[in-house]
């Protein structure tokens, strides 16, 4: 193993300590119905997990939230005993908080949850918000933008079609991307290979297959992926929907955990 890997390695493992910590790991005590944002839309905007909570809380009456790591870069890396064990404590911690229901953000999450938490319903967000809807202040807001977007390499079938639905009330003319429908952003490549050059590569590649300068991604982690090159302009569904349509105001990733679980605390 070269050095850089090495250095790339242990700064995951540090971080995915940090995430399994109480530094980085909050809940808001027992409920029914948890939203599990992941650690990339707690990285992204820690306004938007509150503000997912509080339209969960509208359609299902209860809504903690659970800032747990599912563990995924761990097992991408092949440290499969100690991904083993990471997730075996999200388990337990959501028997505790009684969650019957868990809704993601991250499609990582979602599958990595729905195959290790057998008995327990988990639904992805996508396909929850274009079953209750949105505000009718929000239908047609977006008339006109034409827009790529990048699908997770990881949705499945319903996510895909929700989030069309999703951006089609909002008055986006949503396209594929020119190559792969389903594609990579570059981020697992980097946690697969250890690799930051091949993987940048991949991002730059991937966001150039956008048929319009416009990206809108449904994972955090893709959304930063496609505005690596600087040539596009990056943004998250939720911008569109709980923001003015442009990306997030610019915080470190791990800065805007720390924020997110502060909050939790003062829950």
């Amino acid at each position: 193993m070269n050095a850089r890997r090495f250095l790339f390695r242990s700064a995951i493992k540090a971080d995915q300590f940090l995430a399994a910590s109480g530094i980085l790991r909050r809940s808001t005590g027992k409920a029914k119905t948890v939203f599990f944002p992941g650690c990339s839309l707690s990285g992204y905007n820690p306004d938007y997990v509150f503000a997912v909570r509080d339209y969960l809380r509208e359609n299902f009456g209860e809504c903690g939230i659970i800032t747990a790591c599912c563990a995924k870069p761990l097992k991408l890396m092949s440290e499969e005993m100690t991904f083993q064990r990471r997730i075996e404590n999200v388990k337990r911690e959501l028997d505790a908080i009684n969650a019957e229901t868990v809704i993601t953000a991250c499609q990582n999450c979602y599958n990595i949850l729905r195959k290790y938490n057998a008995g327990r319903d988990v639904l992805s967000l996508w396909p929850v918000m274009l079953k209750f809807g949105l505000p009718e202040s929000l239908r047609d807001k977006f008339s006109g933008l034409e827009a790529g977007i990048q699908d997770s390499c990881t949705s499945t079938p319903e996510i895909v079609l929700s989030t069309r639905g999703i951006l089609k009330y909002l008055g986006v003319n949503a396209k594929n991307f020119l190559g792969q429908k389903q594609k990579c952003c570059g981020g697992n490549q980097i946690l697969t290979t250890g690799d930051s050059r091949f993987g940048h590569e991949c991002m730059r590649k991937r966001a150039d297959e956008s048929p319009c300068h416009m990206i809108i991604s449904y994972c955090a982690s893709c959304r930063s992926a496609m505005s690596i090159d600087g040539k596009h302009e990056s943004v998250h569904i939720l911008d569109l929907i709980f923001g003015n349509g442009e990306p997030s105001a610019k915080k470190s990733n791990l800065i805007n955990r720390f924020i997110t679980a502060r909050k939790l605390k003062e829950v």
